[in-house]
Formats: C-alpha cells, structure tokens, sequence
C-alpha cells in the first residue's frame, strides 16, 4: 500500500464524533439513552425522583432538556455531568410524583437545531411516542434484579409459562412473592431483599432455575444467583480512555493462570483470580503494552477453564471474584494506561451445566430442534428476547465493568445453518450499537478463515467489527519461522503478509500475532513456540530465543495491530491455561527487556502505528532476509530487517530508503537480550551506491535468527520552493517534474535522497504560498 493510500484510508476511519461542534447541527449517530441503564435509580418505584441520564458526542450540544408527563406536562433542563472518550454525558432530574404513570422525551439543541430522542429514534419534530414507565406494574424495571428503594425487583422472560415466584434467602425460600406477568415477562419487587441475598425463579410450580440475567451465581450452592449492587465499587480511576486502534498493543491474558507460581507478587490461589491480575498491573505497565485481552470470564462450568464453555453471557465466573473484584482489576489496570478488552463467547453455550436449556420448562432460548456447533448448542439468534439477551450484555460490560471493548470468538459460526441470517445481522446489531454508543471502543472478530466481509460497515452488507484476526498472517509466519529450522523458509509470504489481505483486512482492521491461545493449547493440540523449536526442557535455546523474538518482532512492526500471548516476555513454555512461571523473568531477564523495548518502540513511533505507511523493498531468498520501512510524513524512517536463516550475514549492503545517519535501535541478538550479540550496533551513515533501486546504501553486520531495526530521525522540509523566486508554483512543480527519480538536489524537499512522490505531496500542499 503507498502513502496516498494510506492517507485516504485514514480520513475514511475518522470516527465521526471528531466532526462534532457548535454548528447548528445536532450529530445524530452519537445519541444514546438506554433505559435500562441510563436511569438514577436503575428502577425508580413509588413515584421517586430520578435522574434521566443520555450520551451525546463531545461539544455537540448548546442545550438539552427533558419533557415529562405525569398527569400534566413540564420540562426540566438537562446539564453535562461528566465525560467519557469522545462522549458528553448529560442528566436531568424528574421530581418526585403522585401519579401511578409517567413518560418522558429528551430535547437536543446545538445552536439553530433542536432535535428530539424517543423509542422511535431521533427526529427532527416532536415524536408520537415517549420512554413509559408504571410505578405499579414496574413494565420500566431491568431484567433481572435490580436493588431498589426499600427492596429489589425482580424480572424474568418467560412467555408461555402459567405462574412464577422469586424464592430466596429473603423469604426463606418460600413462594410468599408471586411475580405479576407484564407482557413476556414475570415482576415483583420484593420488599426487604438486598444486595448478597440469593435467589431463585420457580416456574409452574415445579421449575427452579438461576437469573439467565444474574451478575453472580453460586454453583457451590446449587447455583443460586446473587443480588448483586452494581454501583457498590467506589471507582479510583475515572475518565480513562483507552489508545486509538492503531495505537494499541494486546496482551492476551487468562485470569486463571496468571498468577501465584514463583511469583513475587506473593501469593495467589488456584486459579488466580480478577484482584490478582489487578495487583499486577505494575508489570504489564512496565512491559509497556496498553491493552490485555481477556480470555473468556463468564460463568463455567467447574472451577478451572479456558473459558470457552460458557453457561451465562452475563454472570462472571464466581470462582476468579466478585463483580467488585472484576471491575477492581480494571480500575487498577486503567491507572496503569492500560484498556479491558473481553473476549466473549456467543456462538454456543457449554454442553454441561446448561442451565438456559428448557429454561422454564420450554425450550425458550434454543431452537427445537437446536441449532448445534463443535462445543455445544447455539441460542436461537431470531428470538428478538434472546438478541436482546446478548445485546444488552454488551452494555453491562462496557458501562459497568468500564471494559474497552471485545474480541468476539468464533465469528465464523455465528452465522451457520439456520441461523445464518440471524447470526450475522445480531453481529451487525452488536457492531452498530458499539459504533453508537462505545465509538472509541474496539470489537475485533475471531474470525477463521479470513473473510473481508466481517470487516465491511454494515452500510455496506459487512458485518461491521473494527478489526479480524489476520489467519494468513499467522499461518504463513508460523509456517516460515517453524521452516527455517530445515532451512527454507519462503520470504515471498513474509512479505506478502507485511502488505495485507487488501481492502478490510489490512492495516488497522487486521490483529496480527504468531502465537495465542489456540497455537498454544495442549487440549488444541498445540504448544508453545519455544517447545516446539527446542524440544527439550527448558526449551531456550539459540533457535528458540531467536527465532521466537524475531517472529513477535516482526508481528508488532509490521502493519496492523499486534496481539502476544501472556507469558511470552520470558520465554514462557508451559501450555495456556496452564499457571506461568514468574521467576522466569527474572532468569531470562534480558528477554523480558527484548519485549520492553520492543513495545516501548511500537507505541512511541508514529511510523509503527498500524496504519502507518510501510514498503517491503527488499527480498533475498538464497540468504532468507527481508527488509520493509515504516514512516511517517514528514515523520522518522524505521527499517526493519528479519534473517530467518541460521547464518549470520556479515557485510550484508542494504539499500535505504534515506540519506544520512541511521541508529540501530533494537537487536534480538543483542548480547544485552541475551542473544549472540552479533549484528551492527550504533549508528551507520548511507553510502551513495545505489541499491534495492535506492539511491544510497550501507554495509550492515545482520545475525542469525536476527530480528534488526534502524531508525532514521525526521527531516524537517525545506520550502517547497524549488526554483528559489519565494513562490510555490508551477515552476517548481515544472522543476521537480525534470528531477524525477534524481538523487538529491533542491527537488528534494523532503530530504529523502530522492526525489518522488513525497516531494510532489509537499510541493501540492504548500501550492501559492511563499518563503
């Protein structure tokens, strides 16, 4: 991909949020009012004052107030009460009333425009509907419990069944609260229960079953759900908001296996659980990536898992902590800059412990016959209750654990069989309510094979996710890296891989990696890289040190956004899920500064973000070395320069893509990393002999298994002003026309050593002016 390319891509991914302001025009796709949600309290009962709470995009707004109807119709004003990412969040407060009913709309001004937000949607005029609620019926509560003032309420999705009652620690477990139907659902509020008490639903007298929308269950308990306060954590970090995409570095954690073994940290359980990881935030800041990637969390089967057997996409696993645990870890890691991703698992629910199979005695959230994959049973994704199910957990996750966005596993058997129209379009609904709603938040699709299609906007048919995992990235580097072993790894794919898989699946919208979970993953049938290039315990030698820093060294610099798994900054080698080794680190210290500096590089360099420009300009299969650059306009060069071979390369010439000084500024082999500390080290100045159809080259010392990068600092312009008369204009665009492809000279703005299309982009974007 050339820089203009580049450059139009990049306008075309600006969120539209960056366009909002004063401009009498009220930006209709930042509007969000999720009732469930956005209330204060949650469920308002008696009639009580409550505050209507509404997301608008930064700036976008002069004023905003809420119409209410309680028996007469008044207005209240709404103020901004905080921010968050490119976000404004406003409030007003409905007083207190007598009336067993009340409806409200929401009013939104920016300037000469006022705009109005209701069920239906934003509309120019007044709408014919309004948000409705009963304080006798409670139709406005959540599903699921929600504490309340003087009690909880309680509500279930059941259509068909005849009767319910909540049975809990409240009532001692009797059926003194019978639940009222209202619609497709069952309500009570129960007076006197509280946050920690547990419960059940019990169904025709005769079907107990958990909260499908509880936020904890007690499987030690007959999986008794939990009342659970959801403002109950008092939050130390607020405002966070996570790196831009192209920025981000992902470390893919599993919470269970992260902590305890060897550690210095002290002590953790068996698994480790949410507080663990939180109390280690230190060392992934000092690692330096910006983002961690859970592996699944939500409610499993049993105590220890991978997580992809889920039996709730709302109840997080009892096992790892608290809900206050889990948003602990993310308050602790959003003090350490560093963003929540989760993964979560839609496309199937765990073949055992299934407790949403024949809910309340029907088969309500499957199809019969069910829609069935490799792992277990697909929910009927046309139900409009079970997409509502799903979608609404994305808003529990992002709002009140704070998490920075996803990883969706599977995305591939999301739209299988009878499902196929179904699953794609809750993929896109999932995508346009993020889109929304979390604008500055990622979702990324595990989705294998690739498929552009997944990365389309939904505008266009696609399914709308910010990014895919790119499987011919992995599978051709893991392919060539485990190759050179035998000596012939193909470079051709290497550099096919640095370019893309064209439109949707290049740049930002790919995640690139050389090794998670799966590939790791005895139960998968994989193993660490390490174990597999050196086969014997420890598994560290030259080849596997070597060839596994090169392979995540390329994988963080080439284009696109770089995912590495836990335990990879010491040479990890014991399989996923499996607790890691910390006093690895500090035995193979000099690799853990490998990785440290390695993404310390990847998240400072303008030039390295994942859709900054980039040119593999250089390809020797006889010796297996292959060099590409990454810049920025009018920014710093970097090359980066891989030797799959087992050979060092002395007095290798290569060309380059500037003129002057370059500085080696990391080497795998240094001997600091604990490499063979062969290569050149310091800094090197281009010679002019032409090379690579450069115009300037060096000699450069290139080690085996060597993963190298020179960087070249920015060279700050000259006047585009190339005759010297004080005024850009056709003259010197003239001139630099008749000293195309030269080395050098005044057609030279940039400073490159040749004269190209950079030149001519500064000479178009100082047209007319004058020196």
């Amino acid at each position: 991909m050339n820089h203009r390319t580049s450059i139009v891509l990049a306008l075309m991914t600006i969120a539209p949020a960056w366009a909002a302001g004063i401009d009498d025009t009220v930006e209709w796709n930042g509007i969000s009012h999720a009732t469930e949600w956005d209330r204060r309290p949650l469920c308002p009962v008696g009639g009580e004052s409550f505050e209507v709470r509404f997301q608008t995009y930064a700036d976008d707004l002069t004023s905003a107030r809420v119409r209410y109807d309680s028996g007469s119709t008044a207005w209240v004003d709404a103020s901004r009460i905080a921010g968050r990412g490119p976000y404004d969040i406003w409030a007003a407060t409905i007083p207190s009333t007598a009336s067993s009913t009340l409806s409200y709309i929401i009013e939104l001004t920016d300037g000469a425009d006022t705009d109005y937000f209701s069920p239906a949607g934003v509309s120019d005029g007044l709408p014919g509907v309004e948000f409705e609620m009963n304080f006798n019926t409670l139709s406005h509560a959540p599903v699921g419990a929600t504490p309340v003032t003087g009690g909880a309420v309680f509500r279930v999705w059941s259509p068909a069944t005849s009767s319910a009652y909540v049975r809990g620690d409240f009532n001692n477990w009797t059926t003194a609260n019978p639940m009222s139907r209202v619609g497709e659902d069952w309500i009570a509020f129960v007076p006197g229960a509280v946050a920690g008490q547990q419960y059940k639903y019990f169904f025709n007298n005769s079907v107990w079953k958990p909260d499908a929308r509880g936020r904890r269950m007690d499987p030690t308990d007959n999986n008794n759900t939990e009342i659970i306060d959801p403002f109950s954590y008092t939050w130390t970090t607020n405002g966070f908001s996570s790196a831009d995409f192209e920025s981000l570095v992902i470390y893919q954690l599993h919470v269970g296996s992260f902590a305890g073994r060897n550690d210095p940290y002290g002590p953790a359980p068996t698994p480790s659980g949410y507080r663990d990881v939180g109390d280690r935030a230190a060392h992934l800041a000092e690692l330096g990536i910006n983002a961690v990637m859970l592996n699944p969390i939500n409610e499993f089967p049993g105590d220890f898992s991978g997580g992809y057997n889920p039996v709730s996409a709302y109840a997080v696993e009892w096992r790892l902590g608290t809900p206050a645990d889990l948003q602990y870890m993310v308050d602790q890691l959003h003090a350490h800059g560093i963003a929540v991703l989760l993964d979560i698992v839609w496309n199937h629910f765990s073949v055992s412990e299934n407790f949403l199979w024949n809910y309340d005695g029907s088969q309500i959230y499957f199809d019969s016959p069910h829609v069935d994959t490799p792992w277990g049973a697909q929910a009927d994704f046309d139900n409009p209750a079970v997409r509502d199910y799903f979608l609404d957990s994305v808003i529990l996750m992002l709002d009140e654990y704070r998490m920075d966005g996803f990883r969706m596993d599977a995305t591939d058997f999301m739209n299988m069989g009878a499902h196929g129209a179904a699953g794609w379009s809750l993929m896109q609904d999932l995508n346009d309510l993020m889109d929304r709603r979390y604008a500055d938040k990622i979702n990324i699709a595990e989705q294998l094979p690739d498929d552009a299609w997944v990365t389309r906007p939904t505008s266009l048919g696609g399914a709308g996710f910010d990014a895919q995992y790119f499987d011919r990235f992995t599978d051709d580097l893991r392919a060539e890296v485990f190759d050179a072993a035998f000596g012939d790894p193909e470079m051709w794919k290497l550099r096919d891989i640095v370019n893309g898989g064209g439109q949707y699946l290049s740049g930002p919208q790919v995640v690139n990696y050389f090794e998670l979970h799966d590939e790791a993953w005895d139960l998968s049938g994989g193993q660490r890289a390490v174990v597999t290039i050196d086969t014997s315990a420890p598994h560290d030698d030259q080849y596997a040190r070597g060839r596994t820093t090169l392979a995540q060294g390329f994988t963080l610099l080439a284009p696109g956004i770089p995912a590495f798994l836990y335990g990879t900054e010491w040479l990890e080698s014991e399989p996923f899920e499996t607790k890691i080794d910390w006093s690895r680190k500090t035995t193979y210290s000099g690799v853990f500064d490998f990785y440290s500096q390695l993404v310390g590089l990847r998240t400072a360099a303008p030039a390295l973000r994942a859709d900054a420009p980039h040119w593999v300009y250089h390809m020797n299969e006889g010796a297996n070395v292959l060099a590409f650059e990454r810049w920025v306009e009018g920014g710093a060069s970097y090359v980066v320069i891989v030797n799959l071979s087992s050979a060092d390369q002395p007095g290798y010439r290569l060309g380059l893509p500037r003129a002057g000084e370059w500085t080696v500024v990391l080497n795998n082999q240094a001997a600091e990393f604990g490499g063979s500390g062969f290569g050149t080290s310091g800094t090197v100045t281009s010679e002019a002999i032409p090379a690579d159809s450069l115009a300037q080259s060096t000699i450069l010392a290139i080690p085996a298994s060597g993963l190298m990068v020179l960087s070249h600092e920015a060279v700050t312009p000259q006047c585009a002003d190339v005759t010297g008369d004080d005024e850009v204009d056709f003259e010197d665009l003239n001139a630099l026309l008749n000293a195309w492809g030269q080395a050098g000279g005044a057609a030279d703005i940039d400073g490159s050593g040749m004269v190209d299309f950079d030149d001519l982009n500064l000479i178009l974007i100082q047209w007319g002016g004058t020196c």
